[in-house]
Formats: C-alpha cells, sequence, structure tokens
C-alpha cells in the first residue's frame, strides 16, 4: 500500500484557530533579499503614537531652525549692503564717523538682555560698514540721563570759562595800549633801572612749554605735521548719531537733553523741610514721655497693692530692653528694603555706590527756562574738534520686545517664532543710521518705541509711580530743543523696496 500524504499535526495549529478567533495579519512593510542577507529586518512605518511624537518634534525644531536661518540670511543681505563701506581706504588724516549707543536694561529685568538685542541685530551691520561706535550702559535709572546732562552742562561751563579768559585778554590788551600803564608801570620801571641796576631773577619753564616730544626727534622738521580731519565735521547731517536701544533709554536721553541746555549749571539746593503738623508734634511728644517713664516691679516684701478691675500689671516678660526695642524698630525696615525691588534685574551693590543725582529741573519749568545763554545756539553747536554736539546728531530708537507672565505665553512662543521679523525691522533701521539718512525732529518723534511700553510689567509700572520713576512718567518736550534735533528715518528708496547707496564721502 502507498503511503497517503501526511496529515497535519494537530498541536502546531495556531492558537488564534484553536480560539476561534482570526489570526493577526502581518505587519505591512518592505524587504530584500538582499536586505534580509544582511541581518537587516523589515522595513515598516511606526506605529500611530510614535508618528505623533516625530511630527510634533519635526515641527517644533523645524519652526526654530527655519527662524534662526531666515535671521542669518537677513544679517547677510544687509551686511553685504554696506559691505563697500569697510572697503573704502582710510588714510592717515582722516578720522571715521563715530556713533553713540546708550543701553538700558528692560524693566526688571537683566543688562544681558538688551546687550544681545544689540549684539544680535545691530552690531553686524555697523561691524560690516566699518562704523566706530562708543557704548554706555547703565544699571540704574538715571544713569544715561545724569551722563548726558552732564556732558551738556561740562561744555557750557567751559564755554563760559573761555568767554571770561577771552574778555580778560582783551581788558589787558587794552590796558597795555593805554596811557596809564605807561605812566603809572613803565615810567617808573624805566627811572628805577637806570637808578639801580638790579639783576632780574631767574625764571623757570616747563621743558613742555619749551618744545615737545615731536621737537627732540625731529619728525616734522622733515615731514609736515599730520592735521585729522574727522568725517563728522564734513556735513552736518551725516555727523555721527545717538543710537538709544529701548523706549526707558530714549525717554532718559531726552531728559537728559532738556535738562543739559535748560537746567542750572550747579546742583539747586534741597528743598527745605516741610513744617510739622501740631498733632504730629504733640504725639511725638506724648510718645517720647511714656518711653521716658520707667516701669516699676513691685518687691517681694513690699505689700500687695489693689489694682483696679480691668487693670494689668506690667510683667518681666512684657518689659523689654533698650535692644529689644531696637530689633523690633529694624524689623520694619528690613522688611520694607525687602519690598522694595530693584528697577532692574542688576545684582550689582548698589551701596558701594553713589546715588544718582535728582534732576537740575522739572518738565514744568521747562517753559520758564532759558535755552543755555552760554552757546551761540544761532548756528550748529560744535566741540573743540569741529564735530557738532550731541544733541545736534540724529537719533535713532530700537525697540526691546520683551514679555513677561504666564498670561503671556502663547504670544511669547509666537515671538519666539517669528524673530526674523523683528531682525528685519531693526536691520533696516541701522542700514538708515550707517548711510545718514535723517529727516527733522517732530513732535509726534517723543512716542517712538512706545509700543514697548504695553510689554512693561503692570506691577513694575504701578512701583514706579509710587516711586516717582522716569520710565513711567509722560516725557514732555520743549519746541526750542526738538528743533535742533534730527531722527533717522527710512528714505523713499527704501521705502520703495530699492537698494539705498551709501552718501557720498567728501
Amino acid at each position: 500500500m502507498s503511503e497517503g500524504p501526511e496529515k497535519p499535526d494537530q498541536s502546531t495549529k495556531p492558537k488564534a484557530e484553536a480560539s476561534g478567533k482570526p489570526a493577526t495579519p502581518p505587519k505591512k512593510g518592505w524587504s530584500n533579499p538582499a536586505l534580509r542577507a544582511m541581518g537587516i529586518p523589515r522595513i515598516s512605518l511606526p506605529s500611530r503614537n510614535w508618528m505623533i511624537f516625530w511630527t510634533a518634534l519635526a515641527g517644533i525644531t523645524g519652526g526654530i531652525a527655519y527662524d534662526k536661518y531666515q535671521q542669518k540670511q537677513i544679517r547677510k543681505k544687509y551686511m553685504q549692503q554696506v559691505e563697500q563701506m569697510s572697503q573704502e581706504i582710510y588714510t592717515a588724516d582722516r578720522v571715521p564717523r563715530r556713533l553713540t549707543v546708550f543701553i538700558a536694561p528692560p524693566p526688571n529685568d537683566f543688562l544681558q538682555e538688551s546687550l544681545k538685542h544689540f549684539r544680535r541685530y545691530v552690531k553686524p551691520v555697523l561691524n560690516a560698514a566699518a562704523i566706530d561706535f562708543t557704548v554706555f550702559t547703565e544699571e540704574r535709572q538715571g544713569d544715561i540721563r545724569t551722563e548726558v546732562a552732564g556732558k551738556i552742562r561740562q561744555l557750557r561751563k567751559e564755554r563760559l570759562e573761555a568767554k571770561r579768559i577771552e574778555e580778560e585778554r582783551l581788558k589787558q590788551e587794552a590796558y597795555d595800549k593805554s596811557w596809564k600803564k605807561f605812566f603809572t608801570e613803565s615810567v617808573p620801571k624805566t627811572v628805577k633801572g637806570l637808578v639801580s641796576k638790579e639783576e632780574e631773577p631767574e625764571v623757570f619753564v616747563s621743558r613742555q612749554d619749551l618744545y615737545s616730544s615731536t621737537d627732540l626727534l625731529g619728525l616734522y622738521k622733515v615731514i609736515e605735521p599730520i592735521k585729522c580731519e574727522r568725517d563728522d565735521s564734513k556735513d552736518v547731517v551725516l555727523a555721527g548719531g545717538v543710537l538709544c536701544i529701548g523706549r526707558g533709554t530714549y525717554k532718559e536721553y531726552l531728559t537728559g537733553v532738556h535738562e543739559g541746555l535748560l537746567g542750572p549749571l550747579d546742583a539747586p539746593p534741597p528743598p527745605p523741610p516741610e513744617p510739622k503738623q501740631l498733632d504730629e508734634v504733640l504725639g511725638e511728644n506724648k510718645e517720647k514721655s511714656e518711653s521716658e517713664t520707667p516701669l516699676a516691679v513691685p518687691a517681694a516684701d513690699s505689700p500687695a497693692v489693689e489694682k483696679p478691675e480691668g487693670a494689668s500689671v506690667p510683667t518681666l516678660d512684657s518689659v523689654t530692653s533698650p535692644e529689644g526695642d531696637a530689633t523690633k524698630t529694624d524689623k520694619p525696615e528690613e522688611k520694607s528694603e525687602a519690598d522694595d525691588i530693584d528697577d532692574f534685574g542688576s545684582n550689582i551693590e548698589k551701596s558701594k555706590l553713589p546715588p544718582v543725582p535728582k534732576p537740575y529741573i522739572s518738565p514744568s519749568e521747562y517753559a520758564q527756562a532759558s535755552l543755555a545763554p552760554e552757546l551761540n545756539m544761532d548756528e550748529i553747536v560744535r566741540n573743540d574738534k569741529n564735530v557738532p554736539v550731541l544733541f545736534e546728531q540724529p537719533i535713532g530708537v530700537f525697540t526691546v520686545p520683551k514679555l513677561s507672565g504666564v498670561l503671556n505665553i502663547p504670544t511669547k512662543i509666537y515671538r519666539y517664532y517669528t524673530k526674523r521679523y523683528l531682525a528685519e525691522d531693526v536691520a533696516q533701521q541701522t542700514l538708515e543710521a550707517v548711510y545718514g539718512h535723517s529727516r527733522p525732529y517732530d513732535k509726534m518723534d517723543r512716542f517712538l518705541a512706545a509700543e514697548e511700553e504695553l510689554d512693561w510689567p503692570k506691577k513694575w509700572i504701578e512701583r514706579g509711580k509710587k516711586k516717582n520713576s522716569e520710565w513711567v512718567q509722560e516725557l514732555e518736550v520743549d519746541p526750542r530743543v526738538i528743533q535742533r534735533m534730527r531722527v533717522f528715518s527710512k528714505s523713499e528708496k527704501n521705502e520703495g523696496g530699492e537698494q539705498s547707496d551709501a552718501p557720498n564721502k567728501q
């Protein structure tokens, strides 16, 4: 007999078949014999949960990478526009233009935030154009105002001193040519010299008055002295420039300019203390008399004293020593110091720094004050290097967006993913400052970067109003001051989308 086909073993049937459930279909995928020979398993799509995870991760990281890439491209574009300015050759007798940059930290934050904003968006364009700049930072409110006002007051004092010296020189020249000197000094001196010949005392003169180091080396005997000429002195419109990083910085700068031009040269005397009311004086005397009255403690041998109902006898626990009173009085002061939060998030030891001087003039006194009588305001005011002074140079204001708070997290996320738009705006403003495109100051320009105040913490604003902070007050300007100022602004070419040309150098 021939053997038939072997029957399949019933024990090898899948458990799913035995239980009556349908078998799980094999996972879809793709494979290749060559890959299987190399030990690579079947290639298949990940599960639904893994797909969600990788999609979310790719979206988050891709958005950040794309935004940073666009920022880099924007910086590269504007740096290429001003690159030709850095290739210009400067001889030994030519000094490049210089900008002044004022930087202050955002409210309730650190100075590093504003410096990061400057280094990331403004500084690359300035470096690409080979523009020189000086940076002034502050850690406390009022430092920038004090610095600007102090420079202007110093200029006024120098001009006043120069005017006094010139008047004395003219008086001396007139006296030397007068007959009064001839009869009172020249004639007696001549007669005295004829009668008695006395040796004149030896007069010592400083070496610096006789010659300089260049005269000693004989350098300028062969080569003519180099007379440096600054680019800032050629054209008033293209002279220097002031960049204010932040709305608060701009407020302090303008307030400092008004204080320097309209305020007095010396600090006003402190106001007299307000007279105390009669009730306050009587209350202080009563407290003082009560504190000086000693509390008697009855001895053990003394007879008991009857006390009226409702009266209490002080015990030793209730009687405190002077040290205890001092510690109790010091506690509220420590609490008040703890409650007094700093204007900025800096960790500097402010006790070691001198206090910020108060303004020499308030905005309400601008109209009655005279405009710097020591300076000639009929023409452009220049310093000893023939460069227009600080308040004669154009201004540029840059917004520093900084949000805080849990409720603002969605807005912060959106801004984090769209920093390329901020980079575009700041680079465009910097480009106008590099090219020197400016226009006359308008009264509405006092609201420049005012949108930044919407991001300031409300608690910080309330605390600033209690402290009478300069940042939270409304910015007041005087027409006599702002009519001399200019503002960096977009030109018609740049607004039309065309590339702006660099100003012609004289």
